[in-house]
């Protein structure tokens, strides 16, 4: 639609309503008002500007009858295409195109958002319908001033001898008393450097503001519009215009994409390298590789015919000028930048200086778009935040120093925000939560370089917080960064190194690989024992801790002699009594009953229980799991009356003392419902289980092991009676602990064993068999051939076969497993028995 132009003669009234001020007289009030005293533009004072200048008569004649040549415009080349935006661009020519009072549109967002590339579309637009268009670079005020003389210049050439200020009031007159024009004010600075220019222009033509100013225009424009970052489809097709390469393969495709998303979907950005990766003839994958390896230079590189001025580095370093002023606004953002780019907590700044500082810092970074402010919560771009922790020389804002600094702050913040090791409620798990997303990102972008003590700790506690969640991967990774920074900062063989490295080894070994964490529990216990001494209470918890990882290895008969060796010692060095004595009777209990030793299990588990009840008291939480423990031998032992009797007493025990929803508690409904299920009260089991599961829901959330173990079992219940809602639920129990623990985790072999054991009872063996196969390779590449659980997943395997029509198959598999049983676990072992007896009946098949 185009605008209706209109001239109003000085002195009448205008048809919009205004109060019909003459226009030589509009024009100079609204020049002192903008800039200082503007220049008189009447005949009288264009006479006197030279006796020597012999001005042309048009330089006479009432600016209200000049006419623009149609489509009067100074647009700018802008580098780059343009892709997407279609809601923006709707939204501005809408706008645009409204009949009413003249509209001011405020477009603002980050540098390199694409602000002055929209404008431009839209600008390009109103020319192509005969209206005028002048582009003004609005830094300053000076640079408006500037800009509105070069539009008095192009519109009377003849008169652009005149002084700057008498071209200016010109431009000023000529834009009062015509309508159907467009001014663009790009990359505004300050808001009232626009408040009073529109306040007299506004009225007849339409001005488009871009900035970098997110707030200051609340009440003064009709669109207020903030710029996003592209959409990723967008984004990918920006890219692959500007650097022409012409491959659309899968992979080339999944470069672009991948590099995309790391760039944020940042036009500027993603231009930037697009216009690289053509010039020099490298694809995304490898702009990818050397942004991660050598961020600064990237971060400055252009292509041929590029505008230095415009590259990602540049567009930030200039906004940061504009805050020098105030340096704790550099300095909040230089700390801001090693945390996840959103959810960042702003209590987590509160600590950075005064709260007026840091409130006026973070408002400020936020009102020139740096970082989005929202309900307690601070969001940032990712690449702001790849720019400010990358130093560069050449920036003042990034000086190596000051970003060693920002590290560091960043990391004691955390550090001292983290809760009490012994913080185990909701709000406590809630808090880590949320922290967890940041301390994870700050991981995953500290080089070594900056590796510190703090680092150090902050990586070891957070590991093992993952490991106490379940979490074992993301455990071992910061756990191994922690490891390395103690290396680096005190040394292979200080107490504060092994005893992470102890950490690390137990993480392994909950992400089932045993054989990586034996041989880290015997480096350690090597070094401990060089410099402690093999009767040193830590050289003897690493012992132990070397046994257990024997004992899980299927290395029971050395883990129980291991066990024995280290409680003698413990009770020479440190008595009967001591915490650490009574944790290797413990563990050495467990040893009898994983041998099959069930007596002497049970026999050394009452032992210690009288002791802890004399010791810790009837209550303590570690007498209460002993109870337990005794509880679980008798219901292998096949004493289910017994076990059920246990269970009941402690679970009274435990809801009274640590609550009813406390998890210890929960597990323990969870015995009781195994029980049932054991002694074939389906129902009753079922309905236990699910009643374990709300409240573990409810305290410890979906993905938590425990919670993940009890849909599993409520799998298991529904085998017998509706196979099709237990594979349902196994299949729901095995996705999630696939995504939770990883694919090599036990719990995961175990739904993935579950799963296919529910496809036997269907009778849909072809299923079952490669699922089989599969927990049988994984458990022998990770748990070893001899392994317990390697021998009875062998066992259902030559089952899968069995009925699958391959009984020779079967047969051979059987024959394999029994003989490693009974060099392993007896001839007497259960397991030996069951697989002895699956041979004999897959040999009479056959």
């Amino acid at each position: 639609m185009k605008w209706p132009r209109r001239r109003d003669r000085a002195g009448a009234p205008a048809a919009d309503g205004s109060d019909g001020t003459p226009a030589g007289d509009v024009a100079a009030d609204l020049a002192m008002a903008f800039s200082h005293v503007a220049a008189d533009s009447s005949p009288e004072a264009l006479r006197a500007v030279s006796p020597s200048v012999v001005l042309p008569p048009e330089a006479f004649a009432p600016l209200e009858d000049v006419e623009a040549v149609p489509g009067l415009t100074n647009l700018p080349s802008l580098p780059g295409v343009f892709v997407g935006r279609e809601r923006e661009l709707r939204l501005l020519v809408g706008a645009l195109a409204t009949e009413g009072p003249a509209p001011l549109l405020v477009v603002h967002g980050l540098g390199g958002v694409g602000k002055s590339t929209l404008a431009a579309r839209v600008a390009a637009l109103s020319v192509t319908r005969g209206d005028v268009v002048w582009w003004i670079h609005a830094d300053t005020r000076q640079a408006i001033d500037a800009g509105l003389a070069d539009f008095a210049r192009a519109l009377q050439p003849a008169l652009a001898v005149l002084p700057a200020d008498t071209l200016r009031a010109r431009a000023l007159q000529w834009l009062v008393s015509h309508s159907g024009w467009l001014l663009v004010l790009d990359d505004v600075t300050e808001p009232d450097d626009v408040r009073a220019l529109f306040a007299r222009l506004g009225t007849r033509g339409r001005m488009l503001v871009t900035t970098r100013r997110a707030t200051g225009w609340h009440g003064t424009a009709a669109v207020d519009l903030r710029l996003a970052e592209l959409d990723q489809a967008s984004a990918v097709e920006l890219f692959l215009r500007i650097s022409a390469t012409g491959d659309d393969s899968a992979f080339a495709s999944a470069g672009v994409n991948t590099l995309c998303d790391e760039l944020g979907r940042l036009p500027l950005a993603i231009a930037q390298a697009a216009a690289y990766c053509r010039e020099a003839y490298v694809g995304a994958a490898d702009y990818l590789q050397m942004l991660h390896e050598y961020p600064a230079d990237m971060l400055r590189s252009f292509g041929e015919g590029w505008d230095s001025e415009r590259t990602v580095g540049r567009v930030w370093q200039i906004t940061l000028d504009r805050l020098a002023h105030f340096s704790p606004a550099v300095d909040v953002l230089r700390v801001l930048a090693w945390y996840a780019p959103t959810g960042i907590p702003r209590a987590l700044t509160d600590e950075l200086g005064r709260r007026p500082d840091i409130t006026r810092a973070l408002t400020g970074l936020a009102a020139h778009s740096l970082i989005i402010l929202e309900d307690g919560l601070i969001r940032i771009h990712p690449l702001v935040q790849a720019t400010a922790r990358t130093p560069d020389a050449s920036d003042p804002h990034r000086n190596p120093a000051d970003i060693r600094r920002a590290h560091e702050r960043a990391v004691d913040l955390l550090l001292a925000s983290l809760p009490d090791d012994k913080s185990t409620g909701r709000e406590s798990l809630a808090w880590w939560r949320t922290l967890v997303p940041h301390i994870d990102h700050l991981d995953t972008h500290t080089p070594q370089d900056l590796a510190t003590l703090a680092t150090a700790a902050l990586r070891a506690r957070t590991g093992e917080f993952h490991h106490a969640q379940g979490n074992v991967r993301r455990a071992v990774a910061l756990l191994e960064h922690s490891v390395e920074d103690l290396r680096a900062t005190v040394g292979n063989d200080a107490p504060d190194t092994l005893a992470v490295m102890n950490n690390l080894a137990g993480a392994y070994a909950s992400a089932g690989d045993l054989s990586t964490a034996v041989r880290l529990y015997a480096d350690v216990h090597r070094r401990q024992t060089n410099i402690l001494g093999d009767d040193h209470p830590s050289t003897l918890v690493t012992a132990a801790n070397l046994a257990l990882a024997h004992q899980s290895l299927g290395d029971l008969h050395a883990a129980l002699e291991a066990y024995q060796e280290i409680l003698r010692k413990q009770r020479r060095v440190l008595g009967d009594d001591h915490p650490r004595t009574l944790v290797t009777r413990h563990n050495l209990a467990a040893a009898y009953a994983a041998v099959g030793d069930l007596q002497q299990a049970f026999s050394t588990y009452e032992q210690l229980l009288a002791a802890q009840r004399r010791i810790l008291g009837p209550h303590h939480i570690q007498t209460l799991h002993t109870e337990n423990n005794l509880a679980s031998v008798l219901a292998t032992a096949g004493d289910l009356t017994g076990a059920r009797d246990r269970y009941t007493r402690l679970l009274v025990e435990q809801a009274r003392m640590l609550g009813e929803e406390h998890p210890d508690t929960l597990a323990t409904r969870g015995n009781l419902a195994y029980l049932h299920l054991m002694t074939g009260d389906l129902n009753e089991a079922r309905e236990s289980y699910g009643r374990v599961l709300d409240g573990q829901t409810r305290v410890l959330g979906d993905d938590d092991p425990r919670t993940l173990a009890t849909l599993h079992n409520i799998g298991v219940a529904h085998l017998t009676t509706d196979p099709a809602t237990a594979i349902t639920l196994l299949e729901r129990a095995l996705t999630a602990r696939k995504r939770v623990l990883g694919p090599d985790h036990p719990d995961t072999l175990t739904s993935l064993n579950s799963l296919a054991l529910g496809c036997l009872s269907l009778d849909d063996a072809e299923r079952a068999l490669p699922l089989l196969q599969e927990v049988v390779d994984t458990r022998v590449r990770i748990l070893g051939e001899q392994h317990t659980e390697t021998l009875v997943a062998q066992h259902a395997l030559a089952e899968a076969l069995r009925r699958t029509g391959q009984p020779d198959r079967a047969a051979v598999v059987l024959a394999q497993s029994l003989q490693v049983a009974v060099h392993v676990l007896g001839g007497e072992h259960s397991v030996t028995r069951s697989l002895r007896a699956a041979l004999s009946h897959v040999r009479g098949e056959g």
